[in-house]
């Protein structure tokens, strides 16, 4: 996926893609988010992780960007097999 978050003030703003194996509202859905949170000027970008397996999330991890995501188009992706998702 490439992505180039928008610039300025982006709070409230989340920019995201996501997998799912089901319909969002349907039970025992098993999704992968990648969410870019928004943000007030002049501070850190973060990225948000999130997996639900059987509905059940609470595995969010934040990642504090080392780049401005906002200056180009940058290219994201998971990894899935079998033993991880990176």
């Amino acid at each position: 996926m490439r992505i180039k978050l928008p610039n300025k003030d982006s709070s409230g703003v989340v920019t995201a893609f996501y997998l799912t194996s089901k319909a969002y509202h349907s039970r025992n859905h098993d999704e992968i988010d990648f969410e870019f949170l928004g943000n007030n000027e002049e501070e850190p970008y973060i990225l948000q992780t999130n997996i639900f397996v059987r509905d059940e999330g609470g595995r969010e991890q934040r990642i504090g960007l080392w780049f401005d995501p906002t200056i180009n188009f940058h290219t994201y992706g998971i990894l899935w097999n079998q033993h991880q998702i990176v």
